[in-house]
């Protein structure tokens, strides 16, 4: 994938942040502390990556053909840091993999065997490090901290000391749909940019282009994405329509009264899924319920929700509480984040979401 073409295609999503980093930049105004919040999917990460080639790229920014926007797009440019949330292990080993891995598919989130990732200390203490000296090649020096919520404890405090003094010439850009498990202290130093869930006209337009989808088809799972890009392309794969099909399933058992069958349903999540992936299961529960919940109001990611679960099962959400249903699966992908056993996590989460004990 062309990285920043992908960029500057979702930013015709994003007008209204674009029209301010513009012009921020232009004006010489652009804060040295960014925090990028919102939504998944919302095109965060890589309006970070156009934000870099915007203040890198000495012709027509971002141009996207000069030798700095190349090397931006393909994640090497030397003076564009980019700390990515990795499992525990040899600090170059893992920061090369998932480089690659995001060079490959720049939505790819987890890591095979469902280790848990973190952003730790020694990352940021080298790119601490790298932007204390001048700028390689260009002007600026630019810090991308994808999934910033994924950072220690350890890594956030040395992160709150890098935002305190920025070097001179560098722009910290962190990024996050979790903005409340960053340090408060942290969130108070950034200038916030919201972003919104994307236009399904944004979405289909890159199934279009990047993944050669027909027309038809690419504004089928736009609807279904909700505004989600990077769930949108995940819909094409066919590991993610089973991981859906199963959340699906969950919510059936939960909605229909079926929840005797949760420990038998739990201990084959946990023999199918790894650990990222139940998460990632516990966010398309989510997605589906936010579905349901506008539902009455009518509209194309509603009536794909019925769809989905079926009109029984639909039936029953409309008498629900479903934001409390939607916290207590957070509260879920919490535990698992700490490395709580899955099995047990999704058998406690179906009794949960039943109000019941057997």
């Amino acid at each position: 994938m062309d990285i920043l073409a992908a960029a500057q295609l979702v930013a015709r999503g994003q007008e209204r942040i674009w029209a301010l980093l513009t012009a921020m930049t232009g004006a010489s105004k652009l804060p040295s502390t960014l925090l990028f919040t919102g939504p998944a999917g919302a095109g965060k990460e890589l309006a970070a990556v156009r934000l870099a080639a915007l203040l890198e790229c000495r012709q027509d920014a971002p141009c996207g053909a000069c030798p700095a926007c190349r090397k931006i797009s393909s994640l090497e440019h030397p003076d564009v840091h980019l700390l990515c949330a990795t499992p525990s292990g040899d600090l170059d080993k893992m920061t090369a993999e998932a480089l690659d891995g995001r060079r490959e598919d720049f939505f790819a989130a987890g890591e095979p065997g469902g280790r848990a990732r973190s952003t730790g200390i020694d990352a940021v203490r080298r790119v601490t490090e790298r932007v204390s000296r001048q700028p390689f090649e260009g002007p600026r020096s630019v810090v991308i901290v994808l999934e910033a919520d994924l950072a220690t404890t350890e890594a956030q405090n040395a992160l709150l000391k890098l935002l305190e003094e920025p070097p001179a010439s560098t722009v910290i850009v962190l990024v996050t749909s979790r903005a409340d498990r960053l340090l408060p202290t942290i969130v108070s130093r950034c200038r916030e940019m919201r972003f919104e869930a994307l236009p399904p006209e944004t979405v289909s337009a890159f199934l279009e282009t990047f993944h050669s989808v027909e027309p038809e088809e690419a504004r089928r799972l736009a609807t279904e994405a909700d505004g989600d890009i990077r769930r949108a392309a995940r819909l094409l794969d066919e590991r993610f329509i089973e991981l859906r099909r199963d959340a699906v399933s969950l919510l059936r058992l939960v909605l229909e009264g079926q929840v005797r069958r949760g420990p038998a349903a739990a201990e084959e999540i946990a023999r199918s899924w790894s650990r990222d992936e139940a998460r990632e299961l516990f966010e398309e529960m989510t997605s589906l319920l936010r579905g349901l919940l506008r539902a009455g109001a009518g509209g194309d990611a509603g009536e794909a929700a019925v769809r989905a679960v079926g009109k029984k099962a639909a039936g029953a959400a409309a008498a629900r509480d479903l934001p409390a249903d939607m916290r207590r699966i957070a509260e879920a992908g919490a535990s698992l984040r700490r490395n709580a056993d899955t099995e047990l996590t999704v058998a406690q989460l179906l009794l949960d979401l039943a109000g019941k004990w057997y």
